[in-house]
């Protein structure tokens, strides 16, 4: 996680061009493996039982070791080994910056001071960055006065960025949250949650974008927002909330959804509060929009 944020930064100070950066991160991510993958080559889980954990987890907000675990296809030793061995094969950016020669040491402790003092961050939350901890790293930009309504927005988006590193793209960057009167679009899918709360949601972005989400999502090559690509983020939404009410009943709390819908160059208003927030992907920017 820190690569990516610390990586946007480089770019922003034009240390390096984004064909730069691409090429660099390259190097690392082709390092950093997934626990199937490490499990696989271990000889501790098969194929099968790696997209079964997967299934499971479009259906179940945990990460993969804990369902691998539950499901008898690991041991907490085996998970714990697994662990260890994707810490290691991680490298740094900073370190990929030196071996390339693209920084000398020196420059390379001089950007990073510049970084933390240019966004703020304490040397603990510098540390949040550097955990991979996703929920954490989301608590960061979700600076807002801790407020229940604030409380319920950063749980919908903690599950997001989870749900989007999960099946849509691992280099995710999300930036701070912002609040509006109005918001306007030019593709939404969107879904209602009704019951004890009501919260609009939904995901926006302009048409390349959208099209790559949903042919990711959907494993089919889209050319455009047509019906297909439109039910494929639909459906992602679905799972999303799915999800998100499921977390939501265990706290005694009850909710249910309405169909997603889908809108096209249009404009929300905010119900009593309206929060947005941008993420970056590999492929480009989306907004996750949450209305309540």
């Amino acid at each position: 996680m820190f690569n990516k944020y610390f990586g946007n930064y480089i770019l922003t100070r034009k240390i390096l061009t984004p064909g730069q950066l691409k090429q660099v991160l390259s190097k690392q991510a082709s390092i950093r493996v997934k626990l199937g993958i490490l499990a696989i080559e271990a000889g501790v889980m098969t194929s099968f039982q790696v997209n079964r954990v997967h299934k499971l987890q479009t259906l179940q907000d945990r990460r993969f070791g804990e369902i691998a675990v539950s499901e008898g296809f690991l041991t907490e030793g085996m998970l714990s080994e697994l662990l260890d061995r994707q810490k290691t094969s991680q490298i740094t950016l900073g370190q990929i910056l030196v071996d390339e020669g693209l920084l000398d040491y020196g420059e390379y402790e001089s950007l990073l001071a510049d970084y933390q003092k240019d966004a703020g961050f304490s040397d603990q939350e510098i540390q949040i960055l550097k955990s991979n901890n996703t929920d954490a790293i989301v608590s960061l930009f979700i600076d807002m006065e801790k407020t229940g309504v604030v409380k319920l927005f950063s749980e919908y988006i903690e599950l997001f960025v989870r749900n989007i590193i999960r099946f849509i793209d691992r280099d995710v960057i999300i930036s701070k949250p912002y609040q509006a009167d109005t918001y306007c679009f030019k593709h939404y899918a969107g879904q209602q949650i009704t019951g004890d709360h009501a919260i609009s949601t939904g995901i926006s972005a302009d048409d390349p974008v959208f099209t790559k989400f949903a042919s990711i999502y959907a494993q089919e090559s889209l050319t455009g927002v047509d019906e297909m690509a439109r039910d494929a983020i639909g459906e992602f939404m679905n799972s999303q909330n799915g999800l998100f009410v499921s977390n939501l009943y265990h706290k005694n709390i009850n909710c249910d959804l309405a169909p997603q819908q889908y809108q096209t160059n249009s404009t929300i208003e905010k119900r009593n509060q309206l929060f947005v927030a941008p993420c970056e992907l590999s492929f480009g920017k989306i907004e996750i929009v949450f209305n309540i």
